[in-house]
């Protein structure tokens, strides 16, 4: 459930985001100081932590460093508050929403083993080949640019962890 409601609340949101505010389109941006922590963050978790742990087997301790990476870019999207520049300052909430896109990509890719059908449904939504899903390409530091130099755009996003509805129980 913690997968559901961390990951995929921050999927559905990035993405609707993006889709709404910026017809879904990807550009380039220059990073700021807060972005380029969060990524390294994010990285760090996805690279090295996570299949560091899962190669010794302790992958409850990969996925809570994982969880932590999760965590970071929720907290990273209530500081930042994108919805709120879209007025104020509409460039800060495109290089916002799209250090999410390249966060969510990152977490995506790490997460695979565990989940590996709604990682590949995020990665669908993001746009990222299936040639380009393993641990070796998360060293590509050249993706994003090639993705949205590509005109890359993303559809509307469908959640990739639905809520799960339970029947009403019948009177006894």
């Amino acid at each position: 459930s913690e997968l559901a409601n961390s990951f995929g609340n921050l999927a559905q949101r990035t993405l609707s985001m993006i889709s709404k505010n910026m017809d879904g389109k990807l550009e380039t941006f220059d990073p700021s100081d807060a972005d380029k922590a969060l990524l390294q963050k994010v990285g760090q978790a996805c690279s090295e932590t996570l299949p560091g742990e899962f190669d010794q087997l302790a992958f409850s301790v990969g996925i809570d460093a994982w969880l932590k990476a999760v965590y970071a870019c929720n907290a990273y999207v209530d500081e930042q508050a994108p919805w709120g520049l879209k007025k104020t300052d509409p460039e800060r909430m495109k290089a916002v929403l799209q250090t999410l896109f390249i966060a969510l990509r990152d977490l995506a890719i790490a997460i695979q083993p565990v989940v590996p059908e709604k990682a590949a449904a995020v990665l669908d939504q993001l746009g990222i080949p299936a040639d380009r899903r393993s641990y070796a390409n998360l060293g590509d530091a050249d993706w994003f640019s090639a993705l949205a130099a590509s005109g890359h755009a993303i559809d509307k996003p469908t959640p990739v962890f639905p809520r799960l509805e339970l029947p009403e129980e019948e009177p006894a």
